[in-house]
């Protein structure tokens, strides 16, 4: 009796185990499936990597405003123009290359603006613009494999205002702390 209960839970114990093996194998497949209908981005690889980093220190910038901390604006303001007049375009075609070297002096201007101004709120309206061309930036360039979020605020000083976020939960930027979660997701990029 004893050994047919071993062996009872030893063939329970393999076909629990086959069934874990069975449900990964269809996730593995799902996910792969799922890739196979990203669109793929012409862009060269080197282009797409550093559209990555100059987006991380885009929502660095971000985090600063929803945190409402004008030291930090300033110094991730300056990471992001850094970063973004050091990407290499020349690998580019024309048409691209004049649409990116359009959307870096906005942000290069923008960013000079918003690290003169000691006022956070007065900060953001600078974050309005770059915002706007990092939105155009992603939308031409699709440059990332993963989920943007394009974000929109109906009142910041009596205009629409629009961000992009990594994360689905609303973290408005051009309020920060006073209606941290006022806004709407306006399409997924």
């Amino acid at each position: 009796m004893r050994v047919y209960f071993i062996a009872v839970c030893f063939s329970v114990g393999i076909l629990a185990a086959c069934g874990s093996a069975e449900e990964e194998n269809v996730q593995r497949e799902e996910h792969q499936q799922e890739i196979q209908k990203q669109p793929t981005s012409n862009l060269p690889y080197n282009f797409r990597l550093e559209m990555d980093s100059v987006l991380t220190r885009y929502f660095a910038l971000k985090k600063a405003f929803i945190e409402s901390d004008s030291e930090q604006t300033v110094k991730k303001a300056e990471e992001l123009s850094r970063f973004s007049k050091s990407v290499m375009d020349e690998v580019l075609e024309a048409k691209k290359r004049g649409l990116w070297l359009a959307i870096d002096r906005i942000i290069q201007k923008e960013s000079e603006n918003l690290i003169s101004e000691p006022d956070v709120d007065e900060q953001r309206v600078y974050f309005r613009r770059i915002s706007n061309a990092m939105i155009r930036m992603v939308e031409e360039f699709n440059p990332v494999e993963y989920t943007i979020y394009h974000m929109s605020c109906p009142d910041f000083r009596g205009r629409t205002a629009e961000w992009l976020s990594r994360e689905e939960d609303i973290r408005n930027p051009y309020h920060g702390e006073e209606t941290p979660d006022c806004g709407e997701i306006v399409q997924r990029l």
